[in-house]
């Protein structure tokens, strides 16, 4: 997904914003992206507080907070996010309780993926020597999730990473490399495990 940058950013915001969603060093307290995240702030808060039988309202504060919305996605409370309109969820797809995304870079979540709760997407790494880091420096990378992968509970993805389609991330796992498609990967960074085949096939029906 090309990052967008927003209209009424101008100036310097608009430079600052450029650097942050094509990966290089930024400054990220600048106070245009402060702005931006007090804006969509409002914005969760408010959708965490909508009564769930509420659709039209729920789905029309998602459409607002984020990129772009598939048909048929839920998004459950609480949720939270950075900024927003760099996310992006296909069609289908479910994310549960208490999601995190900080999306100063592009997060593309392909179509029917399953998000479970307290899973975090984080695309921002402050900078690692100290004066960098308290002066605000920071790099962001993006996130790739493809159709159809599943993330079990506790999952962090961080900046960089692609997981391919169909792929399980084991609950409590860290992925902070490329997942490639149909493959079940666990633990602390996460590793393939193994494929995923017939085998795995329960005999369910509906």
């Amino acid at each position: 997904m090309t990052p967008v940058i927003p209209a009424d950013l101008t100036g310097e915001g608009r430079e600052v914003w450029s650097r942050m969603v094509s990966g290089q060093p930024y400054w990220d307290m600048h106070p245009e992206l402060e702005r931006k995240r007090v804006e969509v702030r409002r914005l969760f808060e408010a959708y965490n507080r909508t009564d769930f039988e509420d659709a039209a309202r729920r789905r029309a504060l998602l459409e607002r907070m984020l990129g772009s919305v598939g048909d048929g996605v839920v998004v459950e409370p609480n949720f939270r996010c950075d900024l927003g309109c760099n996310i992006h969820l296909g069609a289908g797809s479910f994310v549960n309780y208490d999601c995190v995304m900080f999306d100063a870079a592009p997060i593309t979540i392909g179509e029917s993926v399953w998000i479970a709760p307290m899973v975090g997407l984080f695309t921002t790494n402050h900078a690692l020597d100290y004066d960098e880091r308290a002066a605000g420096g920071a790099v962001s990378r993006p996130i790739t999730i493809g159709d159809g992968a599943w993330l079990g509970a506790h999952v962090i993805v961080l900046g960089g990473v692609t997981i391919g389609r169909g792929a399980v991330i084991g609950a409590g796992s860290a992925v902070t490399r490329d997942v490639p498609d149909n493959v079940v990967a666990v633990g602390n960074p996460a590793r393939v495990l193994r494929p995923i085949t017939e085998a795995d096939r329960m005999g369910f029906t509906r």
